[in-house]
């Protein structure tokens, strides 16, 4: 849900023909208020929302969650502003394309972000995800997991056909599960 309130607040403030700082301003505050709405949307008896970029009452969304307060809000992005948000809203960070050079920038602006802002104590530890670029071998991941990374997600090549998924599958079963 996260990822696609963040793809909303893009998708709504590049439209706009301001420059893009104030698209980037206009975009993470959009992301942050749409974030707050959606929240309310979950926990609210009788949502409501007045915000400056979204606005609702009497409105109902049903199923609820069944995650309670809310489902597991995982936050990307690689911007002050993401890692801000991560720290203040989010139970998890995601990083997309990511080595361990660029995963370490990452934490780096994470914990520059958890020095800056308050975590809400109850929000739990803030877990750590990165899509890694190229092949993971075993000595790969457990560099990721040095580096403080809870959660690798892995992406298949491109070009590979069923056989090639399931040789992809076996392989990771075989070398990283359980293994890192």
């Amino acid at each position: 849900m996260a990822a696609s309130s963040s793809a909303s607040a893009w998708a709504i403030s590049s439209r706009s023909s301001a420059p893009s700082a104030r698209r980037s301003r206009n975009a993470a505050r959009v992301t942050d208020e749409y974030l707050a709405a959606i929240r309310a949307i979950w926990t609210e008896a009788a949502p409501a929302y007045r915000g400056r970029f979204a606005a609702f009452e009497r409105v109902q969304a049903h199923p609820q969650p069944v995650q309670k307060p809310t489902p597991p809000i995982v936050i990307g992005g690689h911007t002050k502003a993401a890692f801000r948000r991560a720290v203040q809203q989010g139970h998890g960070w995601y990083g997309f394309a990511l080595d361990t050079a660029a995963t370490t920038r990452c934490l780096e602006g994470l914990r520059e972000a958890a020095a800056s802002v308050t975590r809400p104590p109850e929000l739990p530890p803030l877990e750590i995800s990165v899509s890694p670029r190229g092949r993971i071998d075993r000595a790969a991941a457990q560099a990721f997991a040095a580096l403080g990374v809870h959660r690798l997600v892995l992406i298949p090549p491109r070009s590979a056909d069923t056989a090639g998924l399931e040789q992809f599958v076996a392989g990771i079963g075989s070398d990283l599960v359980g293994q890192v």
